[in-house]
């Protein structure tokens, strides 16, 4: 009789198998079960998502909005400045951003943008806003010394003395 005893189980371990049965159960039928459809929306947080997961189809941009710029290999920036012959005239055709700016002085177009750009390459090219072509001539670019968000830019006739003349600027940053 005392043989029968020691083949016995012990009541702990009865437990113990009903426990991982139940379990291994439990987790077979989530996994049949519980799918993307399954999942309520706005029930998961951000933060408990894997890392590049989402994609352009699951964000809605329009929720975005303004995204500051990124860290990313350059950030390339311009404007079409109109300069007719004339003192104090420049304007700006077009730009990259709505925060950027064109004022005349000093025999220089000093365009200004809305951030640092004293440590960006910078060109300049003699052109004009519409389809026309422009007259001979060059642009010369310099980071302005009174502010670090502006270039300044001279253009000259093809005989190199100072002469207002339209073109693009081209402000490539880091």
């Amino acid at each position: 009789m005392r043989k029968l005893s020691k083949m016995r189980p012990s009541p702990a371990m009865v437990v113990a198998v009903v426990a991982l049965v139940v379990a291994l159960a439990g987790t077979a039928y989530a996994a049949q079960t519980i799918n993307g459809g399954a999942i309520k929306k706005q029930t998961i947080g951000g933060g408990k998502l894997k890392k590049k997961t989402l994609t352009g189809f699951q964000i809605n941009t329009d929720k975005l909005g303004t995204v500051p710029l990124a860290k990313v290999a350059t950030h390339t920036f311009w404007a079409v400045v109109n300069n007719p012959a004339s003192p104090g005239n420049a304007a700006l055709a077009r730009a990259s951003g709505p925060n950027i700016a064109a004022v005349e002085g000093g025999g220089a177009v000093t365009v200004t943008f809305p951030f640092n750009v004293s440590d960006c390459a910078n060109i300049a090219a003699r052109n004009n806003a519409g389809t026309s072509v422009p007259n001979s001539g060059y642009a010369q670019t310099n980071t302005s010394a009174a502010n670090p968000n502006g270039i300044e830019v001279r253009t000259r006739g093809k005989d190199g003395n100072n002469e207002d003349a339209d073109f693009h600027l081209i402000v490539i940053c880091p």
